[in-house]
């Protein structure tokens, strides 16, 4: 089956509102952060698994053995990507804009249904939260069938509910109200 191509939404730069936008934003400043924030967790994540110890031990590797070592390589790759990024934003200026114009809505349009997710499983709990959240995603941010966002919503939950609670007996997060809405199913 093939799909109908859309052709993606051409912006212009006097279109622009704001005087950052228009002139490149801060791409690669934002790399060059973000690479020094994943180089930081490495690096944290580094000196537990030193205090852990990263050797091999009598009974084979020591707690921190694997951490060490992803960590290292975390450390190294960030080291040369922050390198990369210092290096172009010397040579080509800042690049193009981290966020396009009408870009924060659809980032707000993740985010905020995610912190609701996250907010809900603590009243809840996780199975009926995620309810919740796969409805009003797959209906109003995906724009799918409500026949067939409705039926999924609740199957999925309820897979996840038999193969986790039931089968492998590992209880997921039944929240504040959870417990008592969840008793109430026969199984």
């Amino acid at each position: 089956m093939k799909l109908p191509y859309r052709e993606a939404p051409t912006f212009r730069a006097e279109s622009f509102k704001f005087e950052s936008v228009r002139k490149g934003g801060k791409m690669r400043r934002a790399d060059i952060y973000v690479g020094l924030f994943l180089m930081a967790v490495g690096l944290l994540v580094l000196g537990d698994a030193i205090r852990l110890g990263f050797g091999w031990g009598m009974s084979g590797p020591e707690a921190g053995f694997f951490p060490f070592y992803m960590a290292l390589g975390i450390v190294i790759c960030t080291f040369f990507i922050v390198r990369r990024g210092i290096k172009i934003l010397k040579k080509e200026g800042a690049g193009k804009s981290l966020i396009r114009a009408g870009g924060l809505t659809q980032i707000l349009w993740v985010l905020l249904p995610a912190a609701g997710m996250v907010l809900l499983t603590e009243l809840i709990g996780l199975h009926l939260a995620t309810v919740l959240y796969l409805a009003f995603y797959m209906g109003v941010v995906g724009k799918e069938n409500w026949g067939k966002a409705i039926p999924l919503s609740i199957l999925i939950p309820f897979v996840v509910y038999i193969v986790f609670d039931k089968v492998f007996l590992i209880p997921l997060p039944e929240g504040l109200w959870g417990g008592n809405i969840m008793a109430l199913m026969p199984f």
